[in-house]
């Protein structure tokens, strides 16, 4: 059977397999989980980690630097030759990061522009979330003429979905995405509106297996098998592949998972990754007193305080670190307050060493909240939208995207071509506010030509600006010189 072959490599990894490419998306194998030893896949991957030839590509696509997806460990030990594809996002953390580990030969790809990875025809592309405030992609893969849209962790709205229809020709082959709990109603749908041939789900497979952090596998509903979603699902284990030709596709099961149980996997699993734990433990001791902590601490938000006027406007509040350990103790931060004494609104309950991973660079404050390694209490009117965004990003230029997002102009307008003809027209459907610089196409229609908002299906004459199959405020439409 001609056809990529694709294989999950546990969490949201995958592998595609052709005569002439091979591709791993997101691959997350190395020993010590994730955000300081919190998170693992979920089911356990760790037999792959001997297959032969399994992590063997000519790419490695990963989709943002959150770590159960940018496996440090493994991508700067990838041989030489090996590149490294990352979605070109507002600022340059992700690939900073990545260099820093000594990852080499990085390829950012921007949005909708199409990667080739041989002289055969096949390529790929990357579709980041349309907010700034998320730094999340898909990648769009075409090989030996089959599609597959591997949405990672990212939230794609149905007409970035639908644009990855338009740009491969046709119906998805395959969609692979996190169907989890707390997404499964949009994913399924969105999987009911694009209709794809076959879907990936995965569901939310990370687990926490420190004794420590267990109490909150009691809430994660969504460690357990996917629910049912309205297209043909595959549901893969690690080591499960899948061979896609044109029309038809085959199964290829691990046999490592033959009388496998989702309720009885856990404990032994935390058994057998409790070494790996223990040294994420040792790596990271208790500052000893007089260690500076608190001074660097106080230089950190000195810097924080000066990347964005913008997002201290919208915080202005007083937020409490309360630090536990032999250098730690109560320190409170005056986010866009006047130093008035304000009573803290957020405080953040942290041991010193997982402080200290942040201060030394060593992780990010988002890896922070992720590990949940941290108690966060607020008070009720509390809105820490902005003050979670400096924290997570502690980027200039990450932060001035979205100022810029948020201060959009509903009258701006935006150019789009269609062969060698230009046309100015409305930035935002007047239907729904949808980007139209990214959510939309230019077709023929018996009118002449048509821009297609893709949310809906709404289409405009490049004419007139009237919308044509539905009511609708009309576009406003010019020819560029």
């Amino acid at each position: 059977m001609l056809g990529p072959l694709i294989s999950s490599t546990g969490h949201a990894g995958l592998r595609l397999q052709t005569q002439n490419l091979r591709v791993l998306c997101d691959p997350w194998v190395s020993p010590g989980g994730a955000y300081l030893g919190a998170w693992f896949p979920f089911p356990d991957n760790s037999h792959l980690r001997a297959v032969p030839g399994l992590w063997d590509a000519e790419w490695v696509a990963v989709s943002s630097a959150h770590l159960d997806h940018m496996d440090l460990a493994f991508l700067s030990a990838l041989s030489d030759g090996v590149r490294v594809v990352i979605p070109e996002y507002p600022s340059s953390a992700f690939r900073d990061r990545l260099c820093a580990a000594g990852v080499k030969e990085i390829v950012e790809v921007a949005a909708w522009e199409r990667l080739p990875l041989n002289d055969r025809g096949d390529w790929l592309t990357a579709i980041p979330e349309q907010s700034p405030a998320d730094h999340r992609a898909a990648f769009l893969i075409v090989a030996d003429g089959v599609s597959v849209l591997h949405c990672n962790d990212a939230q794609l709205s149905l007409s970035q979905t639908r644009r990855a229809m338009v740009e491969v020709g046709g119906p998805l082959d395959l969609i692979a995405l996190d169907a989890s709990e707390p997404r499964f109603r949009a994913v399924k749908r969105l999987v009911r509106s694009v209709k794809p041939r076959l879907v990936m789900p995965y569901a939310g497979p990370a687990c926490f297996l420190d004794p420590t952090l267990a109490q909150h596998n009691q809430h994660n509903q969504h460690i357990c098998e996917p629910g049912e979603l309205p297209a043909e699902t595959l549901r893969m284990f690690p080591g499960d592949s899948v061979r896609i030709a044109p029309t038809t596709h085959d199964v290829i099961r691990d046999p490592h998972w033959e009388g496998f149980a989702y309720s009885k996997h856990l404990d032994a699993y935390a058994s057998s990754r409790a070494q790996e734990i223990a040294e994420v433990w040792a790596a990271h001791p208790d500052p000893g007193a007089g260690s500076g902590l608190a001074a660097r601490f106080k230089e950190h938000f000195v810097r924080l305080r000066r990347l964005s006027p913008y997002f201290l406007e919208r915080i202005t509040m007083t937020v409490r670190f309360d630090v536990s350990g032999a250098d730690g103790g109560v320190w409170d931060v005056d986010l866009g307050t006047p130093h008035s004494q304000q009573a803290p609104q957020y405080t953040f309950g942290v041991e010193s060493r997982w402080l200290d991973a942040v201060l030394s660079g060593e992780i990010q404050w988002e890896d922070l909240f992720l590990s949940r390694r941290l108690l966060i209490e607020h008070t009720p009117d509390a809105d820490g939208t902005y003050l979670f965004g400096l924290l997570k990003h502690a980027d200039a230029e990450a932060l001035r995207a979205i100022e810029d997002y948020d201060k959009r102009d509903p009258n701006a307008t935006v150019t789009l071509s269609s062969g060698d003809r230009a046309f100015e027209v409305t930035r935002y459907c007047p239907h729904s506010g949808e980007d139209l610089a990214e959510g939309a196409v230019i077709d023929e229609a018996p009118e002449g030509l048509v821009l297609r908002c893709l949310a809906h299906n709404f289409d405009f004459s490049l004419t007139t600006g009237l919308c044509l199959n539905a009511r609708c405020e009309p576009i406003s439409v010019a020819a560029p010189a």
